[in-house]
């Protein structure tokens, strides 16, 4: 089931918020401006969500752990808060959940993270759901298994288990068929995956093998250039690009209907032809049902969607797009939804959203 609607007060420098989300909601805006922290309250939820399998005793809330790891619980409070609570909240049509806590002890005074008998559960609370964060896996020799992690469904929040996860399922059919590469003869993922990231350095193809014995997977490149194919190439001798988005692509390509994708950049390290691509597979996911939240500095995803957008591979009713900024002269967060039309056209641009390029050009050009 899907989030519509989020409410946050007095966690970091979200003092009191309240944000719509579609099929993809695009967060950008200024450094420091509350975009992770957003993401990490989401991220609270999930983390606390074994919290609620007991009702006994008092329960304190989980700040650092495998999802989020917030450091001194003074630090979370919303500066000009004096002993109030912090409140996270998620929504749709159907019902919501909330975690209520308390600054200074953590105390769980509020909640309701579970469904009630016979209700659905929303997507941050499936066992398969995918959080890709900033920090991914670099380019390596060898990656680390998890059988546990494979048998969810999952690649680690750094995409760590990525190398496993192919060497597992690369023969796993595409849960959505329009995910499927145009140049794709099967709906394999394996070879989906390698025709996508051929989108980023072309002819590439990945092979995986792993030795189980030392609990470890191997991840080699080769390129296809005609008819010939070169040797395999470990990924400390290819681009630092492919290895860092190979986790964003499999965790797209492996989405069901309904799941739930958190990326953090997933353009980083790519050329902005890359990231564009990126845009492109994540709009053909979110059509397709999937639900996913990025947070992005990047004008080139942003003019991807538009276009998806005007070609209509996405509806601008699946998609919403928010810069975060600070008021001036304080430390609140402040957030500005952008309009984006069936025409992939903008309404508004506030002051800071993307418009470098065009101050340079102005700069340049004597304006």
């Amino acid at each position: 089931m899907k989030i519509e609607q989020i409410k946050v007060k007095n966690f970091k420098s979200l003092k009191d918020i309240e944000l719509k989300f579609k099929g993809l909601t695009l967060i950008t805006g200024v450094n420091s401006s509350g975009k992770s922290s957003l993401i990490q309250a989401l991220l609270l939820l999930k983390q606390n969500e074994d919290r609620f399998y007991s009702k006994r005793g008092t329960k304190i809330a989980n700040i650092n752990d495998e999802y989020v790891k917030l450091g001194n619980k003074k630090d979370i409070l919303f500066e000009e808060a004096y002993r109030e609570n912090i409140e996270i909240q998620i929504s749709n049509n159907k019902q919501k959940q909330s975690l209520v806590f308390g600054n200074e002890t953590l105390n769980i005074t509020l909640g309701e993270l579970l469904p009630n008998e016979g209700e659905e559960t929303f997507n941050i609370f499936y066992e398969d759901f995918q959080y890709i964060m900033t920090d991914r896996i670099a380019p390596n020799v060898w990656y680390p298994l998890s059988y546990e992690a494979i048998d969810k469904n999952l690649l680690g929040i750094s995409g760590e288990y990525t190398a496993h996860y192919l060497a597992k399922n690369n023969h796993k059919v595409l849960p959505i068929n329009a995910l499927q590469h145009p140049n794709a003869i099967t709906f394999q993922l394996l070879e989906n995956v390698s025709l996508w990231l051929s989108e980023m350095s072309h002819g590439v193809s990945i092979k995986v093998n792993l030795n189980e014995n030392l609990l470890q997977a191997y991840l080699t490149y080769s390129y296809i250039y005609g008819d010939n194919r070169t040797n395999e190439y470990s990924p400390l001798n290819v681009g630092f690009g492919l290895t860092y988005v190979l986790p964003v692509i499999v965790a797209i390509l492996k989405a069901k209907s309904d799941d739930l994708i958190i990326i953090e950049n997933p353009e980083s390290h790519l050329h902005p032809a890359g990231q564009s691509k990126i845009a492109k597979l994540c709009a053909i996911a979110v059509a397709n049902g999937v639900q996913i939240i990025i947070e992005s500095h990047s004008d080139h995803f942003l003019n991807a969607l538009r276009v998806a957008t005007k070609q209509e591979i996405i509806s601008p009713n699946d998609s919403i797009i928010y810069y975060f900024s600070k008021k001036q002269d304080s430390l609140e967060t402040q957030i500005e939804e952008i309009k984006l039309n069936q025409d992939g056209s903008i309404d508004n641009y506030p002051k800071g959203f993307f418009d470098q390029f065009d101050n340079d050009l102005d700069e340049l050009l004597g304006l």
